[in-house]
């Protein structure tokens, strides 16, 4: 995952992207939630990808990612 230079706020922190099936995905945490939540660089539909705690693990975003939007794979 590559962090980017978003503001931080209580709601958006730790910002990075990560790839999936060519897509770009935005990951960050919510700490007001205390979820990890992900959005589509295109199209914009947001999710909590984890609930009740944080994923950083590059390998663990892109599976939590495809389990939540219904991807057919988590490859890069």
């Amino acid at each position: 995952m590559k962090r980017t230079e978003t503001k931080y706020s209580y709601e958006h922190a730790n910002e990075s992207t990560t790839t999936i099936q060519g897509e770009t995905w935005l990951v960050w945490d919510n700490y007001a939630r205390r979820s990890t939540e992900a959005r589509r660089a295109e199209g914009g539909e947001t999710k909590a990808i984890k609930t009740m705690g944080y994923l950083s693990n590059d390998l663990s975003v892109r599976k939590a990612i495809a389990a939540s939007f219904g991807l057919d794979s988590f490859r890069k």
